[in-house]
């Protein structure tokens, strides 16, 4: 072979590699996806108009911003940015019918959710700015209503976990977003992502089916523990009452935890669905409220205890510095005027239900000196809900203060106090 020959061979096997090695390199470079344009259907038989809002016609509208404060049915307590389109706008640059009844909210992928019309679009949502308080994230703990913001049902075209605005982004978008109607509402899930489509309709909502109680209604024994439970648990909410007056969304909630978290939160499901205790005659009513379809009746269950337990309350006397706390061998809490301490004092105790008594308790104060009793307060009140009790006496060093939690006191000479403590 010659010189030449030998030079061309390598020239050649030299361009043979570059080009192997160009197009290894175009092969593994990452394929470049361009994002993909949104745009939302409105139709169905609810709208005059069905129309399909593209991307630019939806930037091109007015743009709302928020922040939402939401609970998942986990639960979890959540804060979220959002900015974008009232869902009430699009609705009606479609034409929403007087008659429109439904409206469902349908995700690229197939999902969708349900509401009614009213819940979108009528009942006002509010963002709360105590959600967190009581506890951060525990959504069975519920936070303060205090300072509620009403706040619009949007049609998000970027949203963020938190509370900063620089954060939003286009992952999940459109998303459906909105407030909750009280603070405890669990509306995550209703948080529709990646929204393609929204169906109105004329059709008439379904009912939730009514709360059952386990055991049934009746005589049970004290202690008994009731359940509640409808043939869904999981898009519906079971709200309860044990005052005589009825449930609605801001009543405390029985199925905090959803049914599709039960095998994941086994270890807790019964402590925070928690059942209800009966320790004397009681009236449950329960009624589940969920999206998407009318609440169901208000049902009562009425138990009657057979042996019902006695009120039990324990007062605990609050710290000062002009006495010293003791308990009598029989558990009755004392404090002793300290040395040097004259004078109008007041003595302060506070009061925890272990078995709670419909209506009003009585709790008596009793001023002793040189073990003598000189004289007695006392104070009828709901103790169950106002959980403190204060009186004050003009005492001396070495006086003693003994305190009593009682049904009643009476003047009739055939009834005796009982005492609950």
């Amino acid at each position: 072979m010659t010189t030449r020959e030998r030079t061309w061979k390598t020239l050649s096997a030299i361009a043979l590699s570059l080009a192997l090695i160009i197009l290894s390199s175009v092969l593994l470079m990452p394929e470049v996806v361009e994002a993909e344009e949104i745009s939302v259907t409105v139709t169905g038989d609810g709208v005059s108009t069905p129309t399909t809002f593209t991307q630019v016609q939806l930037e091109a509208m007015s743009q709302l911003e928020a922040v939402y404060t939401t609970i998942n049915t986990y639960p979890s307590k959540k804060l979220l940015v959002a900015r974008g389109v009232k869902l009430a706008e699009l609705l009606n640059l479609a034409g929403i019918k007087d008659e429109a009844s439904l409206i469902i909210v349908i995700a690229t992928d197939g999902f969708k959710m349900t509401f009614t019309r009213e819940e979108l679009l009528d009942d006002a949502r509010y963002y709360y700015p105590g959600l967190q308080d009581n506890h951060a994230y525990a959504g069975y703990i519920t936070g303060s209503p205090e300072g509620a913001v009403r706040v619009d049902t949007i049609l998000a075209l970027g949203s963020a976990e938190g509370d900063n605005f620089n954060n939003i982004n286009s992952i999940n978008a459109p998303i459906l977003m909105m407030g909750q109607r009280w603070v405890s509402e669990q509306t995550n899930h209703a948080h529709v992502k990646k929204v393609m489509t929204i169906e109105v309709s004329t059709a008439s909502p379904g009912k939730w089916e009514n709360p059952v109680a386990t055991p049934a209604a009746g005589s049970v024994i004290a202690g008994s523990k009731v359940e509640l439970t409808t043939p869904d648990m999981d898009g519906d909410s079971i709200y309860y009452t044990i005052d005589g007056s009825d449930p609605t969304f801001k009543s405390p909630m029985y199925n905090w935890i959803k049914k599709r978290w039960w095998n994941n939160r086994s270890d807790q499901l019964a402590t925070i669905n928690q059942a209800i205790e009966i320790n004397e005659d009681t009236v449950i009513k329960a009624v589940a409220i969920g999206f998407g379809k009318i609440d169901s009746d208000i049902i009562n269950f009425n138990y009657q205890v057979s042996n019902p337990k006695p009120p039990q309350y324990i007062l605990t006397p609050v710290a000062q510095n002009t006495y010293t706390i003791q308990t009598t061998v029989d558990g009755i809490p004392t404090m002793t005027v300290n040395s040097g301490i004259s004078g109008l004092k007041n003595f302060t105790v506070n009061i925890t239900p272990v078995t709670a008594h419909q209506g009003e308790e009585t709790v008596v104060f009793t001023h002793w000196r040189k073990g003598r009793q000189i004289n007695i307060n006392s104070t009828r009140a709901d103790f169950d809900l106002l959980k403190t009790a204060q009186a004050g006496f003009n005492v001396m060093p070495g006086d003693l203060v003994k305190v009593y939690l009682l049904d009643e006191l009476s003047n009739t000479h055939d009834s005796n106090p009982l005492l609950w403590q």
